[in-house]
């Protein structure tokens, strides 16, 4: 095998800028979620479970890492963690398998999060119209964080078919069969 292509988003386009792509996909989110949500729902809306909205607003993210773990399960006791810290306040997990997956194993990884967790928040925002800004503040905040999957995610869409993904320190490697 050899490498197809190597992808790094951190050399490529640099944290700044996929932090600030992260934050306008958050607000055009938000914006979309939530004029429509007040027009249909122009009901007075609760602002009584503000606890559960903060609790909420920090498990989006280890949410979000787990649900990605979900379909490479297999693969766990290959994998390495590590933490860094952007921003000084901004906790960044990668998760690292020490071997080759499929191609379309590791886009299902890559979109399980962003469509499980928006479709619940979505389903909570119709569920409970009195709290719907909840949810679409959630919903865009985990959207945002959803962006650098989605970015990833079309980078391997254009990759040839029976490519494997391999992630290592410099990013994540498409390797195909000479």
């Amino acid at each position: 095998m050899h490498c197809w292509k190597t992808i790094n988003l951190e050399r490529q386009f640099g944290f700044y800028r996929v932090f600030l792509l992260s934050s306008i996909i958050m607000m055009m989110v938000f914006s979309f979620i939530y004029v429509p949500i007040n027009l249909v729902y122009s009901n007075s809306f609760y602002d009584n479970h503000s606890l559960g909205f903060v609790f909420g607003l920090l498990s989006i993210y280890p949410l979000h890492k787990l649900i990605h773990l979900l379909p490479i399960f297999p693969y766990v006791k290959k994998m390495r963690w590590r933490w860094d810290r952007k921003l000084l306040i901004l906790p960044i997990v990668s998760l690292r398998v020490d071997r080759p997956i499929s191609k379309y194993l590791y886009m299902i990884a890559l979109l399980a999060p962003f469509l499980v967790i928006n479709s619940i928040l979505l389903y909570g925002c119709i569920l409970f119209p009195h709290y719907s800004h909840y949810f679409a503040i959630l919903l865009a905040f985990h959207s945002g964080i959803c962006a650098i999957d989605f970015i990833y995610a079309k980078q391997l869409m254009n990759s040839p078919k029976n490519a494997l993904i391999e992630e290592n320190e410099e990013g994540y490697e498409i390797l195909i069969y000479q």
